[in-house]
């Protein structure tokens, strides 16, 4: 009897769930719909009534739940301090879980996960210091040393996107702060960029998203280069800073911008090397994510590994 895991990652439209082997293969997956009424307070109900209905048969054979959550996680890993997207503030939701399934239950931030994933079964498989970057509406990302997310005093590690980007342009963040790198580096960031591009150019191409601006690049268009070489020299800077501080083994970069491949990850390595220590150069990877939509779910059970001593985990440590 192989033991299992529950994953279950919780996005702003639907909570994934994954019944997990230990050695990381998926046996099953099931999603419902995000309450975020009143706050999302039915929400950890609902997740707990889901996962009794999907699991109930397997009974002894679930030894461990990992669920990941698009927000900050308390310093003693039993709440969820905020979730701005769920209406969260100050949920208890370990315990809810727990006191429900008699079983370990770890909280893990979703884009932490998401790196941890991708370490254990996606594109930096058998590394265990990974700078994971995440490029979609915004930046994201994790930083894992010596096979540990690098979290932080505040759980606020690994907030690639909020690094700030030396310009003369002003673009504000959500966050508050002026010219964070996911105001330029994300998939909004391109856009805005671009339109700004076309503005000086006098150009009017009417509505366009980031594929265009790819397919644009692809053709040998002037503005789309110039905005894609502004994109990666300030992505590549955030990088090189991060990797010229943890030297890590590698860069994985996931996320809807990622899907460009080669044409946004060519001219990343080369900025990332322009501003790399000259030690470290040539010694590391960039590489696209592997496992799409699944490598957070993956990372939402690894940390229970440890926690639960299984075989596959004996020689590991993992902290989140």
């Amino acid at each position: 009897m192989q033991k299992k895991l529950v994953g279950v990652d919780i996005g702003g439209t639907t909570v994934k769930f994954a019944l997990i082997n230990v050695d990381g293969s998926v046996e099953k997956k099931w999603h419902i719909k995000t309450d975020t009424s009143q706050h999302g307070e039915r929400m950890p109900y609902q997740i707990v009534k889901s996962m009794t209905e999907n699991t109930d048969m397997y009974g002894d054979e679930v030894i461990g739940i990992g669920v990941g959550v698009p927000g900050q996680i308390s310093a003693d890993g039993k709440s969820v301090v905020r979730a701005v997207n769920l209406g969260w503030h100050n949920v208890p939701l370990k315990v809810v879980i727990e006191s429900e399934f008699n079983k370990p239950v770890v909280l893990v931030n979703d884009a932490n996960a998401a790196a941890l994933g991708e370490m254990w079964q996606g594109a930096a498989k058998g590394k265990s210091n990974l700078i994971f970057v995440i490029l979609g509406t915004g930046v994201g990302g994790g930083i894992i040393v010596d096979g540990k997310v690098l979290n932080g005093v505040h759980s606020s590690g690994g907030e690639i996107g909020h690094i700030p980007v030396n310009t003369t342009e002003q673009r504000v963040c959500g966050c508050g702060n002026v010219n964070c790198l996911e105001t330029f580096s994300s998939a909004t960031g391109v856009i805005k960029t671009t339109k700004k591009l076309l503005d000086e150019a006098g150009v009017d191409r009417g509505h366009f998203d980031t594929k265009d601006v790819f397919r644009w690049l692809a053709q040998g268009d002037s503005i789309a280069e110039q905005a894609i070489s502004l994109t990666v020299k300030y992505l590549g800077q955030a990088i090189a800073g991060i990797m010229n501080t943890v030297d890590a083994e590698g860069v994985v970069v996931g996320g809807g911008l990622s899907e460009a491949g080669d044409p946004l990850l060519e001219p990343l390595r080369k900025s990332i090397d322009k501003y790399i220590f000259p030690q470290i150069k040539n010694r590391y990877f960039v590489r696209k994510a592997a496992l799409g939509n699944d490598a957070g779910i993956l990372g939402d059970v690894y940390p229970l590994l440890k926690v639960i001593g299984a075989k596959s985990a004996d020689s590991l440590s993992v902290s989140y």
